[in-house]
């Protein structure tokens, strides 16, 4: 034991909490839809990814698949250069290639491990490198393990013209502001040759057909990234795009190439999730999530919504602890998110709405949030995000 490792890191906590930037685990318990047990206490939750409530879905739960034989055994028991190629990973990367409307897909355990490791063994030092100013943390690490230099865009901005290769590296819909990028900005990038690395984590399945923003705006991405821990109420992630890029990343992406491929039971839950986002189910489901995010904007004051996400700008990191904490008082879960996930003075709430939301939920817990904003001072119009011109 360290015994100066630990004295280090209780100043750098004490200063964390001082600055009201401590974090916890919520200790989740039992679960029934948007209904979980939280320390004991069953609350309704505004903070899950689960967009579609697919987290839930009974032909989802690892029971279902007990008696396939891709599931024989619990792991792929090494790389999948090596000995852990299985049938399950081809069969989800085939189902996913299809949802985006791409030629081919590589599966990764997390959103987190594929960003930094695609984008270095893609991007070459003579490369120019675009990044909207509030990437994901990891579209920024990965561009620093490829040694980028990236010219950091304002918040939706396009990078114009650039000579020789160029990469536009984005978020689709943002997670943490719930704003898009611009489509026809996007467009006009990819279509004059520049090379468009898209991040459709919180996006795809959202759209008509389980598409994600790109498909439905007819946008052709270089890169597609695609998370399997929100709309399709999983774990996990994959690259798409042509089967050049594929079979690089394949080669090439250290994330991939030195990790244990993904359970058998998460490839046969991706493929699944995919084919389901695609057909009638996703379809109803996406109806009502877009119900419930039209009843949230409107209860909020705000205008139609552009993705399930809404933040609550609160400001103070402290301010922001308090109002999350009296929400979950009266028995809604709404995490307080504050920097370095968001810019420092722009802590907030961040709610998400979900397909498996009711109306009573939503009005239930829009009516404890003005009250609770009015005993600070502030209404539901102080709360929103800034407008970034498109």
């Amino acid at each position: 034991m360290s015994e100066l490792l630990n004295q280090r890191l209780r100043r750098r906590l004490a200063a964390l909490q001082d600055e009201g930037l401590t974090r916890e685990l919520p200790r989740i318990g039992r679960r029934d839809g948007v209904r979980y047990e939280l320390d004991g206490k069953w609350v309704t939750g505004f903070c899950s990814n689960d967009y579609l409530g697919f987290a839930n879905h009974p032909r989802l739960r690892p029971a279902s698949f007990a008696s396939l034989d891709t599931t024989d055994a619990a792991g792929a028991t090494a790389s999948r250069l090596v000995a852990g190629d299985l049938p399950a990973h081809r069969g989800a990367e085939r189902s996913l290639a299809a949802l985006a409307g791409a030629d081919d897909a590589v599966l990764f355990p997390s959103g987190f491990q594929l960003n930094v490791g695609v984008l270095p063994a893609l991007i070459e030092p003579e490369d120019r490198v675009f990044s909207d100013a509030l990437n994901h943390a990891s579209l920024i690490d990965g561009l620093r393990l490829a040694r980028s230099r990236p010219t950091i865009l304002p918040h939706r901005s396009g990078p114009g013209d650039s000579d020789g290769p160029s990469w536009w590296v984005t978020e689709s819909i943002f997670s943490m502001d719930g704003d898009t990028a611009e489509p026809a900005l996007l467009r006009e990038f990819s279509d004059r040759g520049g090379m468009l690395y898209l991040d459709e984590a919180h996006s795809l399945g959202l759209f008509p057909a389980g598409a994600g923003f790109a498909r439905h705006h007819r946008i052709r991405p270089a890169v597609l990234m695609g998370g399997l821990g929100k709309a399709f109420g999983l774990a996990g992630a994959f690259a798409a795009g042509s089967h050049e890029v594929c079979t690089w990343i394949r080669t090439r992406a250290r994330s991939f190439v030195f990790s244990t491929g993904n359970a058998p039971v998460l490839a046969e839950q991706a493929r699944l999730a995919a084919e389901m986002l695609a057909g009638p189910e996703g379809d109803e489901r996406r109806t009502r999530m877009w119900t419930n995010a039209r009843l949230l904007a409107a209860a909020l004051e705000r205008p139609p919504p552009a993705s399930p996400i809404f933040p609550v700008v609160i400001g103070a990191n402290h301010l922001a602890v308090t109002v999350s904490r009296a929400l979950l008082e009266r028995g809604w879960h709404v995490q307080a998110i504050r920097p370095p996930t968001v810019p420092a003075g722009s802590a907030r709430l961040r709610i998400t709405i979900s397909a498996a939301h009711d109306e009573a939920q939503i009005h239930g817990l829009v009516a404890d949030l003005r009250s609770l904003l009015q005993q600070f001072g502030l209404s539901l119009a102080d709360t929103r995000p800034p407008v970034e011109p498109h």
